[in-house]
């Protein structure tokens, strides 16, 4: 299955919202039980921050770009993606 820029764009959209979430979460019970400041809660929410910003980026970027022609199957040499194979 191949996914078009848009429904790309929506996919890293709704992993950012619930790293997002999943962040605020664990931030919240680490004030709760006293272990905010330990140094896996720090780690784990840097690694959460990366990859929120990361697929942040990609959705802004995947949702403002035009659509190509590229999703039936033609590569920019005009030929099929069928390798090899003639008709």
């Amino acid at each position: 299955m191949k996914l078009n820029k848009q429904s790309t764009a929506r996919l890293y959209a709704l992993t950012c919202v619930a790293c997002v979430v999943w962040l605020v979460q664990s931030l919240m019970e680490a004030n709760a039980d006293g272990s905010l400041t330990n140094w896996a809660t720090i780690i784990f929410s840097l690694c959460l921050l990366v990859v929120i910003g990361w697929t942040g980026y990609n959705a802004i970027s995947g949702w403002n770009a035009k659509e190509d022609d590229e999703d039936d199957g033609a590569n920019d040499d005009g030929k099929n993606g069928d390798a090899g194979r003639r008709r």
